[in-house]
């Protein structure tokens, strides 16, 4: 698989990392989610994974971003039962951060962002 990437629709013979919808930045920062995501999926590696596996349940990862960009509380909340995927997805939010930092308009101190990961070879 390439770790393509699409927002929360897996197209065929590729994964796909989504920002949940609990997004924090709705549409009016689509494109940090955008940024978020595109950054995620660059640094999701799943080469380790069992070659014979095709597809797998979605791993859901939450995580909280700070105003700078840093993250924390690196949680993966759904399992896909496939513990080297889910590992990949972890490790792809903190090989992705720091991310650049909350848009200036963004309210918070930091934003709890869920993601969510579709493998698909």
């Amino acid at each position: 698989g390439s770790g393509l990437v699409s927002p929360m629709v897996g197209q065929t013979g590729s994964g796909g990392v989504g920002v949940g919808i609990g997004s924090p930045f709705g549409t009016r920062f689509g494109n940090y989610a955008s940024v978020l995501r595109d950054a995620v999926a660059r640094k999701w590696n799943t080469t380790d994974v069992d070659p014979r596996i095709r597809t797998a349940p979605p791993v859901v990862v939450t995580y909280t971003i700070l105003r700078n960009g840093q993250v924390k509380n690196v949680r993966v909340v759904q399992r896909s039962g496939i513990p080297l995927l889910d590992a990949s997805a972890e490790r792809a939010i903190y090989d992705a951060a720091p991310f650049p930092p909350l848009p200036a308009e963004y309210e918070g101190s930091e934003a709890n962002v869920e993601f969510v990961f579709q493998f698909s070879r």
